[in-house]
Order: C-alpha cells, then sequence, then structure tokens
C-alpha cells in the first residue's frame, strides 16, 4: 500500500504540473505568480537552518572526513513540507523545483561564505539506469541553480556512480534501497588538486554518500584539496530541538 500510495503521489503531481504549470513543489497548490516554485505558504513556513548554525563540526564527526564547510538549507522530518519539497525535487519530474531549490542554496552559500572560494561545483552522481528512469539528476539541477546564484562552475565529469540497480529484494533490503551506489572520483579531478571543490547533494540521511564521495575526490589528490558539502536537507533526528537562545541544537547526533 505505502508503494502504491507514492505512484499515486507522483502521478499525482505530473498530472497537476503538466495542466498547471506552476505548481508549489511542497503543497502541489496553483501558486499566483508566473515562475514561482513554492506559494507564500510553504515558502515562509519551510524550516530553515539558521545561518549563524555551523554544522561542520557535526558533519566532519558524522562523516569522518575533514569537510571545509557543510551547509544544509532545511531541516526536514517525514511527511512535513520540507521533506515534500526534497521528494518532489527528485521524483516529481518537474525540473524546476530542483534549479530552484539550487538558487535558494546559492543565496544560502552566498550568506555563508564567500562563494569565490569555491573552484567549481560538483553534482552527486546518480546511476545510469536510476538516471534513465528518472529522466534527470536532481542534485545536477541542484548546481545549475547554485550556479545562477554564485557564478561557481558545474563540473559534472569529476565523480560517477557505478552502482548498480538491486534486482533481488533480499539485497535491495539489505542495501535499504533498491540500487547500491558506488561512487568514485575521475582522473579528471586532479585538475583541482590545491583547490576548493563544492559537493552538492539533495539530502543528508546517513553522511554514507558524502563521505564516499569526499574521500574519493581527497584520495585522488592524496588529500591536497579542500571539499565542502551543500544540501538542500538534513534529517532533523541528526540535529535535535534549535535553541533560540543558545544558537545551537539541543541533541547530539550520535544520541540513541
Amino acid at each position: 500500500m505505502e508503494r502504491l500510495s507514492r505512484i499515486f503521489k507522483k502521478v499525482k503531481y505530473s498530472v497537476v504540473s503538466s495542466l498547471y504549470p506552476h505548481t508549489c513543489g511542497a503543497c502541489g497548490a496553483v501558486v499566483e505568480t508566473e515562475g514561482e516554485t513554492l506559494c507564500e505558504e510553504c515558502r515562509y513556513s519551510l524550516e530553515y537552518i539558521p545561518l549563524d548554525v555551523d554544522l561542520t563540526p557535526l558533519a566532519r564527526e558524522m562523516t569522518q572526513v575533514q569537510l571545509s564547510y557543510f551547509m544544509p538549507l532545511l531541516s526536514y522530518r517525514k511527511s512535513n513540507i520540507e521533506s515534500r519539497f526534497v521528494l518532489n525535487i527528485k521524483n516529481s519530474g518537474v525540473r524546476r523545483y530542483g534549479i530552484e531549490a539550487g538558487r535558494m542554496m546559492g543565496r544560502m552559500i552566498n550568506a555563508r561564505v564567500d562563494a569565490r572560494e569555491f573552484d567549481c561545483v560538483v553534482p552527486v552522481p546518480i546511476t545510469s539506469k536510476r538516471y534513465e528512469m528518472r529522466g534527470y539528476n536532481q542534485s545536477e539541477l541542484l548546481a545549475s541553480g547554485i550556479e545562477m546564484e554564485t557564478g561557481i562552475p558545474v563540473r559534472t565529469d569529476l565523480l560517477v556512480n557505478e552502482g548498480t540497480v538491486v534486482s533481488n529484494s533480499i539485497d535491495a533490503k539489505r542495501h535499504k534501497s533498491s540500487t547500491a551506489n558506488k561512487y568514485l572520483a575521475t582522473d579528471k579531478v586532479k585538475e583541482f588538486c590545491g583547490k576548493h571543490i563544492l559537493v552538492v547533494d539533495d539530502v543528508i540521511t546517513t553522511g554514507k554518500t558524502i563521505r564516499e564521495c569526499s574521500a574519493s575526490i581527497m584520495e585522488k589528490c592524496d588529500s591536497n584539496v579542500k571539499v565542502s558539502i551543500a544540501v538542500v536537507g538534513m534529517v532533523s533526528d541528526l540535529l535535535g530541538v534549535y535553541n533560540e537562545q543558545n544558537k545551537t541544537y539541543t541533541k547530539d547526533i550520535f544520541d540513541d
């Protein structure tokens, strides 16, 4: 039933978006202004990670990678508007959701750091089979939006995903997904040894993806390269509750 529900929601968004091209990426409502990706209510209801909160130390410990910056845009929980927005960026088939989310990320990056520090932005790749099924890589859409706002050039040839779609149901459960990802850096990464690479993905849940991508890049340059991460969403269970007074999250990400 859960699988059928996901399929129904995806079909619903595709139909609504084809009939009404300007629909909200979070709730599906028709937006009044042409080109808008979120309705006014959702735009102001999103749970943005405060700009004065630095989660880089937590991400370093979580991934065991010496990241330069870790910059998440939103905190999300299952079934809230942030999670629906993230899922629609990935699965709705509406590419403008990803581009606009990338522009939001780009503005967030400009507010946090000097974007001129970065030499390129690299989207996390998906498998060729996944690309064939979906028709696009959501991280590439995010990267293009970031480039629009920051001017950081996009490079899609530095990382590859040589994973395979798992057909055996037992293996699929073991991988927690129908796809076993395998991220590898290409030799073109060597062009950026001594420079700063910004890796972009849609969400962080366990840190496995950004750990593998970052480690692979650093290995190509014998660690003589800076790597930073930007994501649309970070699972709120990794954060806890934000304390406005102390500008911190109260729950350690390693608490059970």
